[in-house]
């Protein structure tokens, strides 16, 4: 079994209906689906979405893009007792596009930091061009003597910051990036990660694996991401399938 642990398949401009992608993503052995939230009208429609399909699981949180709105009340969707809300995310700092300023990006990411804490969830990071920010911020909460569990979510860094991440416990993003980066020295970061450190997500619409580029993503193709892995780490496919599945389910607890 495969788990897609990051896809946006829920947004009202995805072009496939639920049956269809959900269909095809079990044709391909991926039984679990993350819908992720970037913002609080988005992430109710990742929990209403996810409440509405056995397998289908969502995070709630606003996307740096998104910060100068603020976060809303984004506090009230989280209710401990629903099973489907597993994470808070994708939250972080993006200096590539600067759609907010960059003291609205770090106060709300701040602000969504203490809400994971305050209800024990995981979080799913989104960091572009901006881990010289990022890391001081993590480092004040685990200096601090709080846990961050989570994920750097469609990791397109440098083997230095993936391994600053794996320092502070974090889990790494691996999607369709990984089958056709032409950098090298990302390639081969990718193939030396931990194996117990990483999780396979499409970020569907968006990304879309080799051999598939020019096509809308889905998370049927994580099970490409899994076999362009297996190869390049010498590594039987369904030994990675059953790794990066531990990962998740231990992260997430599904």
């Amino acid at each position: 079994m495969l788990i897609d642990t990051h896809c946006h398949i829920h947004d009202i401009d995805y072009p496939f209906t639920d049956d269809e992608v959900i269909e095809r993503a079990h044709q391909a052995d991926v039984m679990q689906m993350i819908c992720v939230g970037t913002n609080e009208v988005d992430s109710r429609l990742a929990l209403d979405f996810a409440s509405k399909h056995d397998g289908i699981f969502a995070s709630v949180g606003v996307h740096p893009h998104y910060a100068k709105d603020g976060i809303g009340n984004l506090d009230d969707l989280i209710d401990k007792t629903n099973k489907k809300l597993v994470a808070i995310g994708e939250i972080g700092l993006d200096y590539h596009y600067y759609n907010s300023p960059r003291q609205d990006q770090i106060r709300v990411l701040k602000l969504q930091i203490d809400i994971a804490i305050k209800y024990d969830l995981p979080i799913i990071f989104h960091v572009r061009e901006a881990y010289a920010d990022f890391w001081p911020i993590l480092d004040e909460y685990l200096n601090a003597g709080y846990k961050i569990r989570g994920v750097l979510h469609s990791f397109t860094d440098t083997p230095q910051n993936a391994e600053e991440g794996l320092k502070r416990g974090l889990y790494i993003g691996v999607n369709g990036f990984s089958t056709f980066t032409k950098d090298a020295a990302q390639q081969l970061m990718f193939w030396m990660l931990p194996k117990d450190k990483i999780l396979f997500e499409t970020d569907a619409p968006f990304l879309t694996p080799v051999p598939f580029r020019g096509k809308v993503n889905e998370p049927a193709f994580v099970k490409n991401i899994a076999e362009f892995y297996s190869v390049n780490c010498k590594m039987s496919v369904d030994k990675i399938a059953n790794i990066t599945t531990a990962n998740a389910s231990t992260l997430f607890k599904l």
